[in-house]
């Protein structure tokens, strides 16, 4: 196994926090790895579960607060509306998410027939399991086959009966057989399984990812314990089959969750058109697109609902800094089946397929009521722990009370259609802004690489801007050390051309002296000619003394105008 998917294998669902947040990132755009930890409707033991650690939700979400202050339009309870309307008032996926889709569906969808084989089924089956049963008495077995036989007349004349039933509880050996009524499945049912067969027969690039995640559901049922058992080979096919079916949504984990319940009620087959509709007219398919739009919507719906319903909840949970990211994501996406007690799942999924998705948001807040003390409790990091399991022990063996409590609550097709805008108004808001962010986030990239270029270039000048200022300091001290050398030179020169004058001088002076005495013994030489001849050997040897001492003189005269002029020169 590579170390990609090692990483891949660490993932639980508190990861989808963060892919709200940023679904454009390929970890996140077909994959949501998490751990799980569900119990079975016998299973009754909270703390045993090798899955009770995983993370807590940490996303931020951003859901705007409702407008207080705001009109309350009509509230006219959504109950009464058809199953159709309710569905259609919550699921209104954009076309760019479903135009791929509805092609694919078209096929399905054309001259649309209930499954004969189906009703045929039925008839032989509902006395059978009448008789068999051995569940509660207070099973009305007359109205469920009354729902079995002609459910859209029931649900349309005799919704309030339904309603109550619903919470009675469907018998659990009808549940898949109703399932597959309520959401309509079996219409051109064999042309869709047809179509699931051709798609086992290919390769989906997701198979890996579906195979490693087979062990992590509901691992404590013994039907999907065993690893080369039937049940995960028939998640695999299911999820396997859909992915194939639905490019642009792929693989996404939370359906393992969702096809797991179905299984557990019908095969295969039944399970993947089931599934279609769940997908389709359920509109659950926005829950598993890589930007999750439906989601998105249903947490900002979930929000504004507990903000009306249930302020003082809602205030604590904001104080506290508890966004509906942190906790109800894995609700909505998995229709509680992820840590929720089994026996309450298959509720929530028996009021959706009547009531449509929206449902949900009554049991949420059902939830949110009944912890209500709890809630006001905790904080921050409690609350995660809590939110994470814990909440659902309110209900344990309370399923009546579970779907009482959340038809407790009236919920208007009208505030659901509001909160929608105000969703998608946010949500534009929020694209815009988050547009032009990347667009700032762009520009900062192309400026910090101009910055780090003008750093950079900066760098190289400073280093340049010290190598000549430290050539000038040098020059500078070069030049002081010639002016003081000249400064001297120049004061020799001064001292020399002092002593040439004052040498010349006396030998001027002496000259004059040798001249006058000279004349006078030139004088006497004319007179007394005959004592200088014999004077005149020395008189010669005082005349070369004389001469010698000239032409050291003159030697010495000329070195010291040999020195001025070289000074001269150095000087210019």
């Amino acid at each position: 196994m590579s170390s990609s998917d090692n990483k891949l294998n660490d993932y639980d669902l508190s990861v989808l926090d963060e892919a709200l947040l940023y679904p454009e990132k390929t970890e996140y755009v077909d994959h949501f790895g998490f751990r799980v930890q569900v119990k079975s409707e016998h299973d009754t033991d909270s703390s045993e579960s090798e899955f009770e650690d995983a993370q807590s939700l940490s996303s931020d979400l951003k859901t705007p607060k409702p407008d207080e202050t705001e009109e309350e339009e009509d509230d006219t309870d959504w109950r009464s509306s058809t199953t159709a309307d309710k569905i259609s008032v919550v699921s209104m996926p954009t076309s760019s998410t479903t135009s791929y889709y509805d092609m694919l569906l078209s096929k399905f969808t054309r001259n649309d027939t209930p499954s004969k084989q189906l009703q045929i089924e039925t008839y032989q089956n509902l006395e059978k399991l009448k008789e068999e049963s051995t569940e509660d008495k207070e099973i009305d077995w007359e109205f469920w086959t009354s729902v079995v036989s002609d459910f859209e007349r029931i649900n349309r004349t005799d919704h309030a009966k339904l309603r109550q039933q619903l919470c009675v509880g469907i018998p659990t050996s009808l549940r898949g057989l109703l399932w597959r009524i309520f959401s309509k499945s079996e219409m051109n049912s064999e042309l869709i399984e047809n179509e699931y067969r051709l798609l086992l027969e290919k390769t989906s690039s997701h198979e890996k990812l579906i195979q490693r995640d087979l062990s992590r559901t509901f691992p404590t049922l013994d039907y999907f314990k065993d690893k080369d058992g039937e049940g995960q080979a028939m998640l695999f096919n299911v999820i396997k089959a859909y992915s194939l079916f639905d490019s642009q949504v792929g693989y996404c984990q939370g359906l393992h969750f969702v096809v797991g319940c179905l299984l557990l009620h019908m095969p295969d087959e039944a399970a993947f058109c089931v599934l279609l509709r769940l997908m389709s007219q359920y509109g659950l398919r926005g829950h598993f697109t890589p930007q999750m739009e439906t989601l998105h919507e249903r947490m900002f719906q979930f929000n504004q609902l507990l903000a009306l319903q249930l302020p003082q909840v809602h205030r604590h949970l904001h104080a506290q800094g508890v966004l509906p990211s942190m906790y109800a994501s894995q609700w909505f996406m998995t229709l509680f089946a992820y840590r929720c007690p089994l026996d309450l799942v298959f509720r929530v999924f028996d009021l959706v397929f009547v009531e449509g998705p929206q449902i949900m948001l009554n049991f949420a807040l059902a939830l949110m009521k009944k912890n209500q003390s709890t809630i006001l409790s905790l904080e921050f990091e409690s609350l995660l722990d809590f939110f994470s399991g814990q909440i659902f022990e309110v209900y344990k063996d309370c399923a009546y009370d579970f779907v009482q409590d959340a038809y407790s609550f009236t919920v208007s097709p009208k505030q659901l259609s509001k909160f929608s805008k105000q969703y998608r108004q946010e949500a534009a808001k929020e694209a815009k802004l988050q547009s032009m962010q990347d667009a700032i986030k762009k520009e900062n990239i192309v400026l910090q690489d101009q910055l780090k270029k003008l750093r950079q270039a900066y760098k190289t000048l400073a280093s340049e801007h010290r190598d000549v200022a430290q050539q000038v300091i040098d020059s500078k001290l070069t030049m002081a050390s010639l002016s003081s050398e000249n400064q001297q030179l120049k004061h020799e020169l001064s001292a020399i051309k002092q002593d040439m004058g004052t040498l010349s001088s006396a030998l001027h002076q002496e000259r004059q002296i040798q001249f006058d005495l000279l004349a006078q013994k030139n004088a006497q030489l004319v007179d007394a000619n005959a004592l200088l001849e014999d004077r005149l050997q020395e008189m010669e040897v005082i005349l070369i003394e004389m001469k010698l001492k000239y032409a050291e003189s003159e030697n010495d005269y000329e070195q010291m105008k040999q020195k001025l002029h070289e000074a001269q020169k150095l000087m210019r």
